[in-house]
């Protein structure tokens, strides 16, 4: 049975460094870093080797205690959920600012949970500021670890710490996403079917994007079947991106909530910059995107950036027009088609999820499509079916003439799937056009499927080789 990866939360008023504290386990830089107090909200989620040994972090906003505000409400709803679903709490105290109200119900909110838990004072940066610790003892808590997160001193003791209180496993070798899978272009076996799925299962990344306040945290809490992303009717209340993993039956899915992404001239604070970057990192190391579009605005050139950006990448691509429970009438709904179909017919390939993430109206047949979707990015069509669609493709509607020259097309090959990809061996590649590219690729889906999934189509000339 395999052992089963520790959740470590860490906890503690905003601005002590606690995602500085987060990226220095994970060894990168994951979560947002900045100096406004409460930047990160959500909870958000990595794994980290400890001396070769696993434990999964969950970095939470920070709590305060003073009015009512909504948001700050929801952290710290959040940062309870992240302290129920711990095996170990690392709580992080600035030595600098000392014992603060927030600090004691933090304190407060840990005693009730009775969880394992790491007190880490923060700051430590020599040892001459260990004669901060004193005051920390005041909250009743032993022993307290001091370290620097920012220049990484008393980074064994805490490691140690951590492994001592969880039972971690050894660490395998972990890739976040799959790039294209080469295949073996040699002969295939005469009764070979004309295609096939060279996908062998396993989990499924899926990244959930669009514009801010489209309903991605909500669907992906009707997905998972709790409050596990922040939901705020604030747009861009999301800012960082979060994994969560889901089983439904024998298929495990990885969901990735992201950022909300706005235009460029729309960012004005540094901060939002780095949202936009965390965002597209989410879709890079994702398999499927589900781009999430308001049923009751229309499609936007902003969403049409984003199906690019999926595409572009190589990502399955699933539109998702959430709040259709809105949508009244079908004349309504029948226009908001339309709409998508004019400004996001380049992904015309991509299926179209009418859901409410309200009501869960269509959101279990979301994860029938991923699964669908999956299986298309890795369709190969065999060398002999290929040849006998070039023969009624290609050397029926020859490439049209460009600069004086018609580009001659000898024979194809698809010697990639993560998307599929199609190499034809020309004389002059670069002078296919634009139109007879899209010609192929609609030719290869109207005969071959490829539901949800970009075709790479390419061209090389035959004097180069590899």
């Amino acid at each position: 049975m395999v052992k089963p990866v520790p959740l470590v939360a860490i906890v503690g008023k905003p601005n002590v460094g606690k995602s500085t504290l987060f990226n220095r386990l994970l060894g990168r830089r994951a979560a947002i870093v900045h100096d406004q107090p409460g930047v990160t909200r959500d909870r958000l989620f990595g794994e980290a080797r400890i001396d070769d040994h696993l434990v999964r972090l969950v970095d939470t906003g920070g709590v305060e205690v003073r009015g009512e505000d909504v948001i700050l409400t929801r952290v710290r709803e959040q940062t309870q959920l992240a302290i129920d679903e711990a095996d170990l709490v690392l709580f992080v105290l600035d030595s600098v600012s000392g014992v603060t109200p927030a600090d004691h119900e933090v304190a407060e909110m840990l005693r009730r949970a009775r969880k394992p838990t790491v007190v880490v004072a923060n700051k430590i940066d020599t040892p001459r500021h260990e004669s901060r610790l004193g005051e920390l003892y005041e909250l009743g808590m032993d022993p307290i670890l001091p370290v620097s997160a920012e220049h990484g001193r008393g980074w064994g003791e805490l490691g140690d710490a951590i492994l001592a209180r969880v039972d971690a496993p050894v660490a395998d070798e972990h890739q976040i996403g799959e790039g294209p899978l080469v295949l073996d272009v040699g002969e295939d076996p005469e009764d070979a079917p004309p295609s096939a799925i060279q996908w062998e299962g396993g989990p499924i990344r899926v990244a959930v994007v669009g514009r801010p306040n489209a309903g991605k945290s909500s669907l992906i809490n009707r997905l998972l079947g709790e409050e596990r992303h922040l939901v705020s009717d604030t747009p861009g209340t999301t800012r960082d991106a979060i994994d969560s993993t889901l089983e439904h039956g024998d298929q495990v899915y990885v969901f990735t909530d992201t950022a909300g992404i706005r235009r460029k001239r729309a960012i004005t604070e540094q901060l939002e910059k780095f949202t936009v970057m965390m965002a597209m990192r989410g879709l890079d190391g994702a398999d499927v995107a589900l781009v999430v579009l308001d049923a009751n605005e229309t499609p936007s050139d902003q969403d049409s950036r984003i199906a690019s950006l999926a595409a572009e990448r190589g990502k399955g691509v699933i539109l998702v027009a959430n709040k259709w429970d809105l949508v009244k009438g079908a004349d309504a709904g029948r226009e908001f088609s339309e709409a998508v179909e004019r400004q996001l017919g380049f992904v015309s390939y991509a299926p179209l999820m009418r859901v409410s993430a309200r009501t869960g109206r269509g959101v279990e047949q979301v994860l029938t499509s991923i699964v669908e979707v999956q299986r298309e990015r890795h369709r190969r069509i065999t060398t002999g079916e290929l040849n006998r669609f070039f023969k009624d493709v290609v050397e029926d509607s020859p490439p049209p003439s460009q600069h004086g020259r018609r580009p001659k097309l000898y024979f194809v090959q698809q010697p990639l799937v993560r998307p599929p990809t199609f190499i034809f061996t020309s004389n002059h590649g670069r002078d296919v056009r634009d139109s007879y590219t899209r010609y192929l690729s609609n030719a290869l889906r109207k005969r071959y499927g490829f539901k949800g999934t970009p075709l790479w189509v390419k061209f090389r000339d035959r004097s180069k080789r590899g």
